[in-house]
């Protein structure tokens, strides 16, 4: 098992030449608050970030402003190379061979030292694909690192309200644990306040800046074709109202892709990413 830590510390300052970025994965803008502590270490310690978010999180026509709170977070975060893939809020599943291909492209360009995506939890669908996106971005990529995930959010009946926040199940094996410290804390505490039109959705989960992060590699054997928690048959818990997606059409999107990189990735995965460096 690789710690993410151990790892990220010999990223910075390398010598060999072997310096290479930690590429963080997102679905939405708002994302990046549930590691936005690690995001603020990493920088401090002077390793190279690259963060990507497939979507804009344009499902209520937001694009804008959503892409905007997102600059001003990764601003407090430290965090200037940044990705806009632009694909569709709450269609993922729909566009996973798109993603697939324009995750191929930037992991081929960027060829990290370690992926960071979200946790294939059961919670939301587009969460759920991209977690697949980017293992699968990887092998058509042909670039064999180390992936790690974080935990969003997932039903779980053991939980208040029926909902595990920003943990993964209990006795997981492999999950590990990053403290936080104040700079840390408060980072993540002011980004969750850039994301005002998120505000909501934080007083509905009943979000509250935790201590540490958690982690966990992700296993080689995974099968996103098979549910991730037991009884999953709808991603519509009250939490996710909105969304009309089942679980059987994920299942189908991945058996569709994974089979072999289809005919047309080359020209997807020259789309509509569009990729920002802020100066200092």
């Amino acid at each position: 098992m690789i710690d993410l830590v151990s790892l990220a510390s010999g990223l910075a300052g390398d010598s060999q030449g072997n310096g290479r970025p930690i590429l963080f994965v997102f679905p939405h803008p708002d994302d990046d608050v549930f590691v936005g502590g690690t995001l603020s270490l990493l920088v401090r310690a002077g390793v190279s970030v690259e963060a990507a978010w497939m979507t804009s999180g344009g499902y209520d026509g937001l694009d804008l402003v959503r892409e905007d709170e997102m600059r001003r977070a990764m601003d407090v975060a430290g965090v200037a190379r940044r990705h806009l893939l632009r694909l569709p809020d709450g269609g993922m599943i729909g566009a996973l061979e798109e993603a697939s291909a324009m995750l191929r492209h930037l992991i081929g360009e960027l060829r990290p030292r370690a992926i960071v995506g979200p946790a294939f939890e059961g919670g939301h669908a587009d969460h759920d694909a991209t977690s697949f996106a980017v293992a699968e971005g990887c092998r058509r990529a042909d670039w064999d690192t180390p992936i790690f995930e974080y935990p969003c959010y997932a039903p779980d009946p053991d939980a208040p309200k029926g909902l595990r926040l920003g943990a993964f199940p209990a006795g997981l094996p492999g999950v590990q644990h990053i403290g936080l410290d104040e700079v840390a804390m408060r980072c993540k505490a002011s980004m969750a306040e850039v994301y005002a039109s998120q505000q909501e959705v934080f007083r509905l989960f009943s979000w509250r800046p935790s201590s540490e992060e958690s982690f966990r590699q992700c296993p080689r054997d995974r099968d996103h074709r098979r549910p991730p928690c037991a009884g999953l048959d709808s991603y519509a818990h009250w939490f996710n109202w909105r969304s009309p997606d089942r679980f059987e059409q994920l299942a189908a999107a991945v058996a569709s892709s994974a089979i072999a990189a289809s005919p047309v990735s080359a020209a997807l995965a020259s789309g509509s990413a569009v990729s920002e460096q802020v100066e200092r």
